[in-house]
């Protein structure tokens, strides 16, 4: 069933019943106070009758053989003559009653004074009583009302009940069926668009949050909020899938090449006439050859970890802590190099610390092996310039052409006489980039030498921003660079 159709069953079924009820309530509220009121007429007649029915009673007891019509004429005409209808009866005693309109032949007991009600055969009255006479035994007075006539009135009101809960009826399927729509319009609207959705590309459509209805409203942006996760895990997804294919087809070309010099080592190693020291010269290609192997692996993990690396595992960290730690490794791998860290406050993050470490440790190899000077001279400097913290790693090499700057970082792009991989300073952008940041790589402000500057967005929110907000914040930084 339509939400709109049981709109307007509910509305349909609820008003009568409101009607109904409030009917039976005023029903019986008027119907007391009409019983109430024909009570107080009753009682006022009797009042308005009592001293002229003493006097007839009176006057009939003094002259017994001598009835005083003059006196009843005058009764009957006071009685009859009320807009009240009924009758009125006085019982002298010892003499003939004498009974004016309409009265039940019985009477009620004595003793009774009313109001209240008696019975003679199927017809029912309503009547007050009073004894006459200094002690009560001159005679007795009854004023009677037919009950049917209350009842009529009681009865009109229950038709009139009865047709208003019909037309109550009436008008709730009516108003049910334009308050219905009315009221279901925005759900309508969010269903209409809900199917479009489904028929447009993924981001291109939302749902509209301005229908007035709150309730509708917060159902549209929570509707949006999956939307915009689901778009972006499928934009993710396809972006990791098109890596993987890139990926894949790099490293097989990657790996041909090591492993065709290894296959033609082996080759060699099995020639019969193979001299001592080319034996030993082929095997240590192979090892070197071996190692290549393994630092490619090991880079290509890292490159992997990245890209699957979850942003809700980031933690507040000091990126001074672990850039010193960096620098003391670098020392021990590199004892020729002369690498100074200049000194520096805390310089708090939100980020994974491998990830971090990862920029750190190949942009030191970097300065450390490609662009050292005799000296092997490597700055390193990290200041925090809210709301970002930049770590700059200046050597004091050859330098890097301007139009090769941006080539450096792609995926196993290697200079003409580098000894790695060409996966170092791809990871190091990937980190930064996964850290909503950037990194580029510069002139210094003097001397020869490339200067690479990694800017971070500083810790202190309260959230760690989405992947989204995290690319935006990426490309601020990389405009806000210069």
């Amino acid at each position: 069933m339509r939400l709109s159709t049981r709109f307007v069953v509910l509305l349909a079924a609820i008003v009568p019943l409101l009607v109904l009820l409030a009917g039976v309530l005023v029903l019986g509220l008027v119907s007391a106070d009409l019983r109430a009121e024909r009570d107080r007429r009753l009682e006022a007649r009797l009042s308005a009758l009592t001293p002229m029915a003493t006097t007839y009673a009176l006057t009939y007891r003094l002259r017994p053989s001598t009835r005083p019509d003059f006196l009843a004429q005058r009764l009957t005409g006071a009685a009859l003559g009320a807009d009240d209808p009924g009758g009125v009866a006085v019982d002298v005693s010892g003499a003939e009653a004498l009974v004016i309109g309409d009265t039940p032949r019985g009477r009620p007991a004595p003793t009774a004074d009313g109001p209240g009600g008696y019975t003679e055969g199927e017809r029912r009255w309503r009547y007050v009583g009073a004894d006459l006479g200094p002690a009560g035994n001159l005679a007795r007075v009854y004023v009677f009302e037919p009950e049917q006539l209350l009842e009529r009135q009681i009865a009109l009101l229950r038709r009139r009940l009865a047709a208003v809960t019909l037309i109550a009826a009436l008008a709730g399927v009516g108003a049910g069926l334009v308050l219905g729509r009315f009221a279901v319009h925005p759900l309508v609207v969010l269903r209409r668009q809900a199917r479009e959705l489904g028929r447009s590309a993924p981001g291109t459509v939302r749902l509209d949050t301005a229908s007035r209805v709150t309730e509708i409203d917060e159902l549209a942006a929570l509707l949006n909020e999956s939307l915009a996760r689901r778009d972006e895990a499928v934009s993710r997804t396809g972006e990791a899938l098109e890596i993987a294919r890139a990926f894949a087809a790099t490293v097989a070309h990657e790996l041909r090449t090591p492993l065709t010099s290894m296959g033609t080592n082996l080759g060699l190693l099995r020639h019969p006439g193979l001299e001592p020291d080319d034996q030993a010269e082929v095997i240590a290609d192979l090892e070197g050859e071996h190692l290549r192997l393994q630092r490619l692996i090991t880079l290509l993990r890292g490159l992997a970890r990245g890209e699957l690396v979850d942003s809700k595992t980031f933690t507040d960290l000091d990126l001074a802590d672990i850039v010193a730690d960096a620098v003391g490794d670098a020392r021990r791998r590199h004892p020729r190099a002369t690498i100074v860290l200049a000194d520096s406050g805390p310089a708090r993050v939100r980020g994974w610390e491998e990830g971090l470490r990862v920029i750190v440790d190949n942009l030191l190899d970097n300065a450390a092996i490609h662009g050292a000077d005799e000296a092997g001279h490597v700055e390193i400097t990290l200041t925090v310039d809210a709301p970002i913290v930049v770590l700059s790693v200046r050597d004091h090499g050859r330098g890097i052409a301007p139009a090769e700057r941006e080539k450096i970082f792609d995926r196993f792009h290697r200079g003409a006489a580098s000894p790695g991989s060409g996966l170092g300073l791809t990871l190091v952008r990937q980190q930064a980039r996964l850290h909503g940041g950037e990194v580029e790589a510069a002139d210094p402000e003097e001397g020869p030498g490339t200067r690479f500057v990694v800017r971070l967005p500083a810790a202190g929110g309260e959230q760690e921003p989405t992947h989204g907000e995290r690319a935006h914040l990426g490309a601020w930084l990389a405009v806000s660079r210069s």
